[in-house]
């Protein structure tokens, strides 16, 4: 799972920064505040969590807003992006919008659709000898190779012609192979040694890859060669704080210590109660819809027979106190709030990630440069240029808009499935209006996202949504079949 900061708690905190607001006359967020923020927010999700809580939550916030949740999260992380790639200017540095519409133009060559280019690669090795090149890669080692090897061919002709001791190709070939040892098995070797060298080398150039390319790596990449060439070539005047600095900031503070009965006040009302509704929906139920539709083989099947129908994947109960616990811990220690964001989730998957390694080495890397780099750890990263981070954060909203889409359509055919068995149940004849089920759950997933993009607050488009599927939905009458399976029970 990926760590974020929570949203709420950091905009108010910059906002308050920006406002010049900041000591014991700050209206908004202090340091002290944020951690008491972190606390509070950490408490209650883990109260929910081991209380089983988040269920109830769960059950009262229908799919369809937590599609519209990660459509409208989506679309504020693409138009984050892009507005920042607007602001840079076409030429006069490297950093400029040129940049961006390249690594545009090669996420979109990296994030190609895998299964059409697998079934390309089955039609051709189908159609072409066994030995042909199926890639860039391969295709580049061969012709180099084999140019070698030709080279070597025809210089060992000419001179084996110009001794003039053999009369047909037979002999020639076997004076060929017994006077010059380094010809087929030597030319062989060369060739694979240098498909080997050029296939590793150019594996970004795959169009065909056996496993998706890791695009995260290849962007970062990209953006650390920029920042290393602005940091050697930056001046006494260009605003970074230079030289670097070694083990120059502290891992670990007490935050808690100059913490006063307003920071908790300030961290409940301002930071904690705005913060909540977009931790339990966007960081744990949203989050569990996320990796059980990408991760489908990942599923328990223990857990979807328990009914786990949209967290097989890993329920609701274990991020709630996963979320919980972090922030317990680390807020006191000088940690930002963090969660677990669908947005993040989304994006490391984009960019190839699909394995818990990945997190490992991402955590291992974050230790490493806040240990070595604590006091420049900042001066690296405003060197990487804005025109990558911002194609990054464009490919990471669009695929949780994707994966809320899809998820729009998986709620409109499970209804579709109800109504199809009520009506074979029934014995009635008719047909099911797939238009109409679409239209009015797509109506609710819409409002919730349109919501979240205009007022840039996510638990007002949860909100909204809901209302839109209580009143325009069938909110009211799936409340009225609860209500009246618990009656039959309880009689």
């Amino acid at each position: 799972m990926c760590v974020q900061p929570m949203k709420s708690i950091a905009a108010v905190a910059l906002t308050d920064v920006a406002a010049g607001t900041s000591g014991s006359n700050a209206t908004g967020l202090t340091a002290e505040s944020v951690t008491t923020a972190g606390i509070l927010t950490g408490s209650a999700v883990f109260l929910l969590g081991i209380t089983n809580l988040m269920e109830v939550v769960n059950w009262i916030v229908p799919l369809t807003v937590v599609s519209g949740l990660q459509i409208g999260v989506g679309l504020r992380l693409a138009s984050k992006g892009i507005r920042d790639i607007s602001q840079l200017t076409w030429g006069g540095g490297y950093d400029c919008i040129g940049l961006a519409i390249c690594c545009a133009l090669l996420s979109m060559f990296w994030l190609r659709d895998e299964n059409g280019m697998k079934k390309k690669v089955d039609d051709r090795e189908s159609t072409d000898a066994q030995q042909q090149p199926n890639c860039t890669a391969d295709a580049l080692a061969d012709t180099v190779a084999n140019s070698i090897a030709d080279g070597e061919n025809t210089c060992e002709r000419d001179d084996n012609m110009e001794m003039g001791s053999l009369n047909n190709v037979h002999q020639l070939e076997t004076a060929t192979t017994l006077n010059n040892p380094q010809s087929p098995s030597s030319s062989f070797t060369t060739k694979s040694w240098l498909k080997q060298v050029l296939k590793r080398t150019c594996c970004c150039l795959n169009p065909f890859p056996k496993t998706p390319h890791p695009v995260g790596i290849y962007l970062f990449l990209i953006g650390c060669i920029f920042a290393a060439i602005t940091l050697a070539t930056a001046g006494p005047d260009s605003g970074y704080d230079l030289p670097l600095q070694f083990f120059g900031a502290p891992v670990v503070i007490n935050a808690m210590k100059n913490v006063t009965r307003i920071n908790w006040r300030q961290g409940f009302l301002q930071g904690a109660l705005p913060q909540l509704p977009l931790t339990t929906l966007n960081s744990v139920i949203s989050v569990c819809c996320l990796a059980h539709s990408l991760y489908p083989e990942k599923r328990d099947p223990i857990l979807i027979q328990k009914g786990h129908t949209t967290d097989a994947v890993i329920t609701r109960r274990e991020v709630s106190i996963s979320v919980g616990l972090m922030n317990l811990i680390l807020c006191p220690l000088g940690s930002m709030p963090n969660c677990h964001g669908a947005g993040g989730l989304a994006g490391q998957h984009r960019f190839g990630a699909r394995y818990g390694t990945s997190v490992v080495v991402l955590g291992l890397f974050k230790v490493f440069l806040a240990v070595f780099f604590g006091a420049s750890a900042l001066t690296l990263l405003d060197a990487v240029p804005v025109a990558v981070l911002g194609i990054m954060l464009a490919i990471a909203g669009l695929e949780l808009v994707g994966t809320g889409v899809g998820m729009l359509f998986e709620c409109v055919q499970k209804e579709k499935d109800k109504v199809t068995l009520r009506i074979e149940e029934s014995g009635d004849a008719g047909s099911v209006n797939s238009k109409a089920i679409l239209r009015k759950n797509a109506l609710v997933a819409m409002v919730t996202a349109a919501v979240i993009v205009a007022l840039q607050k996510t638990h007002y488009g949860a909100l909204s949504g809901w209302v839109v599927n209580m009143i325009y939905g069938d909110g009211c009458q799936q409340f009225m079949s609860w209500v009246k399976r618990r009656r039959r029970n309880s009689h």
